[in-house]
């Protein structure tokens, strides 16, 4: 998900979304507790336990957005009571155990933000044995859906409105996860309930689901939708499914067929979804009739020779150019230099480390920021 202030005003005003967590946060924090807002963004969980009483909060965010949180919360009265790491949370320790992890990274398909590793993580290394996680479980659910927008979404590789030479693309296209906006006339079938995930149990390193629909009218399947239906904490729900009223401001998950296919009301069909979230790697395949459709995000990685045999397990690793330039930064890193120092070091006894000064530089200077510190 890109780190974009519309993004963040988006999770801001969805009222229901504030509202859910709003109430799960005062009935979980109590006055003196320790709460980490994980992936906190602009701050807005970690706001809330301030409020409802919390006596420090720790806000983590590895984005810049992280300074819309610092000053959000220093204005609001409460920066004596805040901590902020700006840091992957995978990379942060801290000095004592937390009674409270809060977290929105939940996906459109609820699982597929990176939420599993990360409150997993959070309970072993972070939380007090008794600690709390919110949300506490996402349950996964899925439909077969008629969408005339996910169908374009699709097709328009093919329609004639660009080149024919990139109709080529369209495959890719198809074996893609896409955010869609759907409702509950959108789908043929009763949605299935694929499978509940306690958050902060374990990473879930392979999720693997199969569910048998019967459409409940004639039309056009053009993939399987996946939503959640999240309990954040003592039963308070939050969801972003096409037939509640109450669903938060969020996309669903389209996984799209590469070409429609017709059904009629009684027909059956079976659908598998596997997943890796931790590589973000989705697969669907539908069984009706006499085929067999199957599709993987993986198909839908534009994915060279070169990356391909980056990742093999038994190829010998060497350093590549941009390795070595990294190297060499790095080696003026004693603790006693400044990086301006570093800067003009570098490109003083090593002028041609890249073949333009520009890139030497922008080089130089990610290298500095990403990879020292106080």
């Amino acid at each position: 998900m890109p780190d974009t202030l519309d993004e963040h005003y988006g999770y801001l005003s969805d009222r229901v979304k504030v509202e859910c967590y709003q109430a799960a946060i005062k009935r979980a924090v109590r006055p003196g507790q320790i709460v980490m807002d994980l992936g906190c963004g602009s701050g807005l969980l970690g706001l809330m336990a301030l409020r409802a009483g919390a006596g420090k909060v720790l806000f983590v965010e590895q984005g810049a957005i992280i300074e819309v949180a610092r000053r959000t919360i220093n204005e609001a009265g409460f920066g004596t009571r805040a901590e902020f790491f700006h840091v992957n949370s995978f990379e942060l320790e801290v000095p004592e155990r937390i009674d409270v992890v809060l977290c929105d990274h939940i996906g459109y398909f609820g699982f597929d933000y990176n939420i599993l590793a990360l409150l997993a993580d959070a309970r072993q290394r972070f939380l007090k044995p008794a600690g709390i996680v919110i949300p506490a479980e996402v349950g996964v659910e899925l439909a077969p859906v008629e969408t005339t927008a996910g169908r374009e979404l699709v097709a328009r590789w093919r329609d004639g409105s660009i080149p024919d030479d990139f109709a080529w693309v369209g495959t890719s296209a198809a074996n893609s996860k896409l955010a869609v906006n759907l409702e509950a006339d959108n789908l043929l079938t009763e949605p299935a309930a694929l499978g509940m995930l306690e958050l902060g149990a374990n990473d879930n390193a392979f999720l693997n689901w199969q569910a048998d629909f019967e459409c409940t009218r004639d039309g056009t399947l053009d993939g399987l939708l996946g939503w959640f239906d999240c309990r954040l904490h003592d039963g308070i729900r939050m969801t972003n499914s096409p037939a509640a009223s109450d669903s938060i401001d969020r996309p669903q998950a389209f996984l799209p067929l590469e070409a429609p296919v017709a059904v009629r009301k009684g027909e059956t069909l079976r659908a598998t979804v596997m997943a890796r979230p931790a590589d973000h790697i989705l697969a669907w395949t539908v069984v009706l009739k006499d085929k067999r459709l199957s599709l993987t995000t993986f198909n839908g990685l534009l994915l060279d020779d070169e990356a391909l045999n980056r990742a093999r397990p038994d190829r010998v690793a060497r350093l590549n150019d941009r390795g070595r330039a990294y190297q060499v930064v790095l080696s003026y890193c004693d603790g006693n230099r400044t990086t301006g120092e570093i800067e003009a070091l570098v490109r003083d006894r090593h002028p041609d480390l890249f073949p333009s000064t520009h890139a030497t530089e922008q080089l130089i200077r990610q290298v500095l920021a990403w990879s020292t510190g106080e």
